[in-house]
């Protein structure tokens, strides 16, 4: 425990296993973003959605099922032409998701990465869905270019793992910001459901899972929502989506090995440290995640009232 002196009051912090990156996001996503194509054929950098009666094979039917249990969340019902923001949009898979259900809709998704944005431009052009998807290159703690209460629906699907500090803060308030009254935030991901690791082993694990996927920390799940309510969110909902996204990641080892074969062994591109860390980093996962260790995967919803 850490102690902090707050208006001449002593306030105890827990310890959170923190992991400066080695490497910047950019040059991470930069090196590693072709590799996911390995994972799925339309650049979805999720983990699946299993619904009951599915067939735990088909990898890219899940991923693409995750995507419809997020733009559902969104409760667009109603809303003849709605506005989404993609936070974190990678490749754009999930836009083109939604733009493929929602003829109408205005989507714009924003990252950090120059690549990610030259590609999923192309990606959406070879779609069809140019002209209404739009990726644009930004921060998503600061997005101080698009105007405060214009979106109806905002989300981020495995990307505010990014953002800064454990509750991230500066990336709900941004979304809080860019919502119309009324509109929806969804946020999947991964989260620390508490401060306690088995060994200082499965600690060092975290620290280096985060160091491979650029990562500072991962979000307290009780402080992500406290966060919510602070900024004035209300109906906030945690579904615990363990056991739905198990599925899809039992293909980890599977991918990994293929990708190995025909990537690493035949391929052409030279094999970068980012390259390296996207190999290790899904092997490195179920150590620390439940039930061996604190992390959950959460699908989080909230209103902006």
């Amino acid at each position: 425990m850490t102690a902090a002196n707050v208006n001449g009051e002593i306030v105890v912090q827990p310890n959170v296993a923190h992991a400066a990156p080695q490497i910047s996001l950019e040059q991470y996503y930069s090196e590693a973003g072709p590799d996911y194509e390995a994972w799925s054929r339309e650049f979805n950098m999720h983990f699946g959605y299993y619904r009951a009666g599915a067939n735990p094979l088909r990898r890219e039917a899940m991923l693409e099922q995750m995507n419809a249990e997020v733009l559902a969340r969104l409760q667009l019902d109603g809303i003849s032409a709605p506005q989404l923001l993609d936070l974190g949009c990678g490749l754009g898979a999930t836009l083109r998701s939604f733009a493929r259900r929602l003829p109408s809709a205005k989507l714009l998704g924003v990252t950090r990465v120059l690549w990610q944005v030259e590609h999923a431009r192309a990606l959406n052009e070879a779609s069809g869905c140019g002209e209404r998807v739009g990726v644009m290159q930004g921060d998503y703690e600061d997005m101080s270019l698009l105007p405060s209460s214009c979106y109806d629906g905002v989300y981020a699907v495995e990307s505010s793992c990014h953002a800064h500090g454990s509750d991230k803060g500066a990336l709900l308030g941004e979304a809080h910001r860019l919502l119309r009254p009324g509109g929806r935030l969804v946020v999947t991901d991964g989260f620390l459901a508490r401060n306690q690791f088995v060994c200082g082993l499965q600690r060092r694990i975290y620290r280096k899972l985060c160091q491979c996927w650029v990562i500072e920390e991962l979000a307290q799940l009780q402080l992500f929502t406290e966060r919510l309510e602070q900024l004035g969110f209300r109906g906030i909902t945690v579904e615990h989506l363990q056991l739905r996204v198990a599925p899809s990641v039992v293909h980890i080892p599977w991918v990994t090995l293929k990708f190995l074969v025909t990537d690493v062994v035949v391929g052409e591109r030279p094999m970068t440290h980012a390259r390296w860390n996207n190999i290790l980093a899904p092997v490195l996962l179920p150590l620390v995640s439940a039930p061996l260790g604190p992390m959950i995967y959460c699908m989080i919803t909230a209103t902006k009232t």
